[in-house]
Parts: C-alpha cells; sequence; structure tokens
C-alpha cells in the first residue's frame, strides 16, 4: 500500500482537460530562473489550464540537479496556489532518488507525482514493475505513470500498463506515443479505472469527448495560449464545431513547428524545448534559454520565421 494507506482509483481524483507540462526557464549564462519560473505559472494559470506538470520533459528534468528540481516544485505549488492541481515529475535512472523526489513533492503540497520508467536503464519487465512499485509506494499522491519512448527509450505497452494500474495509487496514465490507435488501446484497456491523457486535442480526441471517452491533453506549454484549454470548454458544453477550429489550429500549428522530418523531441527550427522557449520569447513571455548541451534559437532567420509563424496564427509578436 501507498505511504497514505489508500487504494486510488481515477473516481478518486477530478482531473481533466488541458494540462500545460512548464518549461524550466534558464538565463543566457545557464542559471535558474525562479522568477521567470513564477510568472510562466501564474500565466499558465490565467490562460486557463486545468493542471501543470513540474519537471518533465519539457521541462528539462535531465538538465538539473536534484535540488534545482525540488526548488521547482515547491515554487510551482506556491505561484499556483491551489487554483489548479500541480503535479511533479520524479524521473530518475536511480530508484533511490526517485523516491526522495517523491517524497519531497508530497511535502511541498504537491497534487501528484508522475513517474516514467528509470531513463537510459532499458529495464526489464519485472525490473520496470519493481522500479514503478517502489517509488509509487514510497507516498500517498496520486500517481501518474508517463510513457514517452521519444525520450526514455523504454516503451510502456497497454499490457504493462495494465498491470501497473493495479497498484494502489496509480490513477492516471499520460500516453505520450505517437502512434494514436495505441492511445485509444489505452484508453479501452484501463480508462474504466483511470485517467488516460494523450493527443486529444485534435478532430480525433473531440470525437473520443462527444462519445463519453478520453480525460485530456498533456501538452508542451500553452504555445496557442488560452485556446488550448478552451478546446475542452467547448467540447464539454457541446459546441463541437468551435472545438473542431481550435483542433485544426493546433494540428496546423505544430505540423509548422515540428516538420516532416520530426523525431518526435526535435523539431523543424531546434529542440523541443528550445522551440517552445522561442514562441514564448517571442510574444514577450518569460521563456528563457535552454540549459546545455541543448541550445536556444539565435539564428536572425529562423527567429523571424517562428515570428511570422506566430502572426499567421493570430499570435501577438513583441518587438
Amino acid at each position: 500500500m501507498p505511504a497514505g494507506g489508500l487504494l486510488m482509483n481515477r473516481h478518486d481524483v477530478d482531473w481533466r482537460g488541458y494540462f500545460a507540462a512548464l518549461p524550466t526557464p534558464f538565463t543566457r549564462q545557464g542559471d535558474l530562473d525562479l522568477d521567470a519560473f513564477t510568472t510562466t505559472v501564474r500565466l499558465f494559470v490565467t490562460q486557463g489550464a486545468h493542471g501543470l506538470l513540474v519537471n518533465g520533459s519539457t521541462g528539462e528534468w535531465a538538465a538539473q540537479s536534484t535540488e534545482e528540481r525540488k526548488r521547482l516544485a515547491e515554487t510551482a505549488v506556491s505561484a499556483a496556489a491551489g487554483q489548479v492541481p500541480v503535479i511533479v515529475a520524479v524521473t530518475h535512472p536511480q530508484p533511490a532518488a526517485a523516491v526522495e523526489l517523491a517524497r519531497h513533492a508530497e511535502a511541498a503540497g504537491a497534487d501528484a507525482i508522475m513517474v516514467p520508467p528509470p531513463p537510459a536503464v532499458r529495464p526489464t519487465p519485472a525490473e520496470l514493475h519493481a522500479y514503478i512499485t517502489e517509488v509509487a509506494a514510497s507516498t500517498g499522491l496520486p500517481c501518474w505513470l508517463y510513457n514517452f519512448p521519444q525520450e526514455n527509450a523504454t516503451h510502456l505497452i497497454v499490457a504493462q500498463i495494465s498491470e501497473l494500474v493495479r497498484l494502489p495509487n496509480v490513477v492516471a496514465v499520460k500516453q505520450s506515443i505517437a502512434d494514436d490507435s495505441e492511445l485509444q488501446a489505452t484508453i479501452e484497456a484501463v480508462g474504466d479505472t483511470t485517467l488516460v491523457f494523450g493527443n486529444l486535442l485534435s478532430r480525433r480526441g473531440l470525437a473520443a469527448i462527444a462519445d463519453g471517452h478520453g480525460d485530456g491533453h498533456f501538452g508542451s506549454g500553452m504555445p496557442l495560449g488560452s485556446r488550448m484549454p478552451r478546446f475542452f470548454d467547448l467540447a464539454w458544453k457541446g459546441d463541437l464545431e468551435e472545438a473542431g477550429r481550435i483542433a485544426d489550429d493546433f494540428a496546423a500549428f505544430m505540423a509548422r513547428f515540428k516538420g516532416q522530418d520530426h523525431d518526435g523531441y526535435n523539431w523543424r527550427y531546434g529542440g523541443m524545448q528550445a522551440s517552445l522557449k522561442a514562441v514564448m520569447n517571442l510574444q514577450g513571455q518569460p521563456g528563457g534559454y535552454p540549459r546545455r548541451p541543448k541550445l536556444p534559437i539565435s539564428d536572425p532567420g529562423t527567429l523571424q520565421e517562428i515570428a511570422r509563424a506566430l502572426t499567421e496564427f493570430g499570435l501577438a509578436v513583441v518587438d
């Protein structure tokens, strides 16, 4: 049983809609910029995000020390001020370190933790189950599973997810596999007891929501601002026409920024994190810089091209 002694499932939490993975702003010199991070948390809440994720892939967890990750978790909880749920990713190849981060997240007042497979380890199914069991059991918080093999090279297949959601405090899955058919298979396999978030800010997602299936979308930041949570607000009200237009805008935006040859992590103009930060900075938002070895998008011609794209999608660019 988890530390809190509770058996949980999707009915014990009230989470749905657009959850934004927070970028972590660094200065040009590579220092953590907590003031900019606080501003970003408040901005995303103001724009209507239904939830926030700290230290995910978008947040460059691998570039940070454990103490920096803890400070970000504390800052996010404080800045969100209970207005939306805050989830803390505890990604780490070492189970003891992941447990330390999970316990800290609970002490800091986070609403949940997110546990992906251990990166760079390539665990066997038995090793994976033991790892996630140990980390999840270290806290009384609800726990998300996270399937993003594009980053950590371990693919959580649907059969493994079905087994892992039986753990006492696993209530949700962030299914970030590129194959939408696998998202659908995940919903069908575990959706009765487990929240499933995936690529649902889409026409296909709209159909699923209209049918009463699918819970939400976990995205990198909020590049289209308030339109992203508004998609879900409209879908829940039955305004499928306007929600569909937002889905079309988002699909076109992502196609423009990812390009044809992307690998799910590195996009047309640069890395995923650098691209999101350029989008934010050009709009006058505190995106900051990525931390090395990730590099910022600094070529003037590329930045002009991104600025033109933002304008085409109705986003204001600052001079």
